[in-house]
């Protein structure tokens, strides 16, 4: 890591809970690999995001990742949006203009490559989203853009799943020739699901360091109705949900990958630099070595 003096630029991310966060040792170490010369800080918000992002920007901060539960929460308080977080109605990634910060959605990016790595793909799939806010925005708007034959959208709060719904519905567009079948369901009817197969993306903070026994449900029957897993958090390593998921026989893979490729499609907006092949699979080798990824 470059020596912090007059010219050092300062990234971070702001969210709440942010004290687990990978992302200063994934952008200090492509900082040091790419010959930026930046500090990247989390930054605790309680509560009040759009004063948090007013106070960033008169600190002249460059650019910030946007983590739970604000990745919505935190458009009103923007100059400007990128047109796909736009459509996914939620950013995680803020960059600096000269009114204000921009925002955009680099977890469709990163999802996908954690999909890839995984060996995962979504075309012609019964689909599950277990959550309604910014991660599953981006999850569900990914799963309807690549070819999903069913979306089931799964909260506790039916309300916030129907909007979501007609979100994903607006998204894929009235000229699309076969957008998914949408159903919205409460966490309460898990037994409405038919069958077997299904691909269940876990897109809350429950399991969430430190909460680390706990899973957005506890049904048996539900995990065995999967064939894989995605849980979008990384932290711990092996959430309960992947535990669970994996008892019955389903294929279950964290959020770091995931991690990883949105930090990158990040730090590019945020510099102008493309990041390398070979710094990926660097920095892929330096996180595992720390114990931070399986």
């Amino acid at each position: 890591m470059h020596e912090i003096d007059g010219n050092t630029r300062v990234l971070g991310i702001i969210g709440n809970p942010v004290r687990h966060t990978m992302s200063p040792v994934i952008h200090h170490f492509l900082a040091e690999q790419m010959g930026d010369n930046l500090a990247y800080l989390p930054f605790e918000v309680q509560n009040d995001i759009h004063t948090a992002v007013k106070g960033a920007y008169a600190l002249g901060i460059a650019g910030m990742n946007v983590t739970v539960p604000y990745k919505s929460a935190v458009m009103e308080a923007l100059t400007d949006i990128d047109d796909e977080a736009a459509k996914i109605g939620a950013v995680n990634t803020l960059v600096r203009t000269e009114h204000g910060f921009k925002g955009y959605n680099t977890d469709v990016t990163g999802l996908r490559r954690e999909l890839r790595e995984a060996g995962i793909t979504v075309a012609g799939e019964r689909v599950v989203i277990l959550g309604a806010g910014g991660a599953a925005r981006a999850a569900a708007m990914m799963c309807a853009s690549d070819g999903a034959c069913e979306l089931y959208l799964i909260n506790r709060n039916q309300e916030k799943a129907r909007a979501l719904a007609e979100a994903v519905q607006n998204g894929i567009g009235s000229g699309t020739s076969a957008g998914p079948e949408i159903r919205v369901l409460g966490l309460e009817e898990l037994e409405r699901l038919q069958g077997n197969g299904y691909i269940a993306f876990q897109c809350t903070s429950v399991g969430l360091f430190p909460n680390t026994d706990e899973a957005v449900t506890e049904s048996r029957e539900f995990y065995r109705q999967l064939k894989c897993a995605v849980d979008l958090i990384y932290t711990p390593r092996q959430t309960r949900f992947m535990k669970l998921a994996e008892a019955e026989g389903a294929k279950a893979v964290n959020g770091s990958m995931m991690l990883i490729g949105q930090a990158i499609a990040s730090y590019e907006l945020w510099t102008g630099h493309t990041v390398p092949d070979q710094v990926v699979k660097e920095l892929l080798g330096e996180l595992t070595e720390k114990g931070l990824i399986g």
